[in-house]
């Protein structure tokens, strides 16, 4: 006998973006190609050796061989408490207002079983990353977009949402640093989103994973926390993964209003058990620690930065330059799609760039390269693609 039929919500979803980059890079590979990845953000910089030394240390600790707490540890939370405070400037109590995550991901994903129903609407910024609508359509709602466009600095146009739309919204998304624009929003924007959810009793989720990646001291991205009445309705996830590079860690925190705090707690004690404790131990050394090796990742970033930004400028392609992430939002030349543009790229130059049709109709038209190969990689990915165009 066969097996049962898969749950609508399962057959409702498209592939995964970058599950289906892998998948053809792959394929490239296993016919004998050099491949050069400038397709997902994963740091290529190692996990600072102080956070390594810290983790070999603890992961001998029999303390940290049973179930960890759901929430995170104390020490962990407090820890979080203290960068949040030193960073922004913002107040936390972190039994209420912390929670620990197994990185941002889950986070994001589970939080919308605490708030959303059938029916029930998330807005949420497009091009952007995916997990915010399809993790909305797992738990029974409905996404709808908020286009980001040039035009308008890559932030989204609160007023052009519908006003059916706005009464029946529940929860907002917002995303600055910006995965994939690399765009910083202002206060002024913020500000604007704190005062657009106070009138409709929605819920502020800040995705900001890319805090600490950014390229002008005078212009560091913000916590929505620090606009004036943003806690009491909102929730922001931060994650070690960027800042330390730490992304095979799955180590992140939540900060924000303790209902939503709770509400997400309550979530994570039914489906997880917590990070390993041993984890937690080596992510507080990260954060309580000195901060040099974020700035020299910062500073390494920048020169690829910049050495990207030239290339693609002798290219004659039209982009974004970056203001913080470790991303560079392209136009595709010629108006052709961008999954074709991106397939060809990997094809003839073996070089893996990410269609932004992939984070949504608005990035139709645009693709998306990252930071996260060394300076040699990189200046040759961009020599191979000049080759072809």
């Amino acid at each position: 006998m066969p097996l049962p039929s898969q749950s609508n919500k399962i057959r409702s979803l498209p592939p995964y973006l970058f599950a289906e980059l892998d998948r053809k890079r792959r394929a490239v590979i296993a016919k004998g190609a050099d491949v050069i990845s400038l397709g997902i953000g994963d740091p290529d910089l190692p996990t600072p050796a102080h956070i390594v030394s810290a983790m070999q240390q603890a992961v001998t600790n029999p303390a940290y061989h049973t179930y960890p707490s759901y929430n995170g540890s104390t020490e962990y939370r407090q820890a979080a408490a203290a960068f949040v405070k030193k960073r922004f400037g913002v107040e936390l109590e972190p039994e209420r207002e912390i929670l620990g995550l197994i990185g941002s991901k889950e986070g994001l994903a589970n939080l919308q079983f605490a708030w959303i129903d059938a029916g029930d609407i998330a807005l949420v910024p497009e091009p952007g990353y995916t997990v915010y609508a399809s993790s909305t359509r797992f738990a029974g709602g409905t996404a709808v977009e908020m286009p980001l466009v040039e035009q308008n600095r890559y932030l989204p146009d609160l007023e052009a949402i519908a006003p059916d739309i706005r009464q029946r919204a529940k929860l907002i998304y917002i995303n600055y640093p910006n995965n994939p624009t690399a765009t910083i929003a202002p206060r002024s924007f913020l500000e604007k989103v704190v005062a657009f959810a106070e009138a409709h009793s929605l819920l502020i989720v800040s995705d900001n994973a890319y805090s600490e990646i950014y390229y002008d001291d005078q212009q560091r991205p913000m916590s929505i926390l620090q606009i004036p009445g943003a806690k009491a309705r909102s929730i922001e996830l931060h994650s070690l993964s960027k800042t330390y590079n730490m992304t095979g860690w799955r180590v992140a925190f939540a900060i924000g209003s303790a209902e939503a705090i709770g509400a997400l707690g309550k979530i994570k004690t039914n489906w997880d058990s917590g990070i390993f404790g041993a984890i937690q131990s080596a992510a507080v050394t990260a954060l309580t620690g000195p901060q040099d090796c974020v700035a020299q990742s910062r500073q390494i970033y920048r020169q690829r930065r910049d050495i990207l930004v030239s290339a693609l400028t002798r290219m004659g392609l039209s982009f974004t330059i970056p203001e913080a992430a470790f991303y560079v939002w392209v136009k595709v030349p010629g108006g052709q799609p961008s999954i074709n543009f991106c397939t060809s790229v990997l094809e003839k130059a073996h070089v893996v760039i990410t269609p932004g049709i992939g984070f949504g109709k608005s990035g139709e038209g645009y693709f998306r390269m990252t930071l996260t190969v060394n300076t040699e990689r990189l200046k040759e990915a961009c020599e191979r693609i000049r080759g072809i165009l």
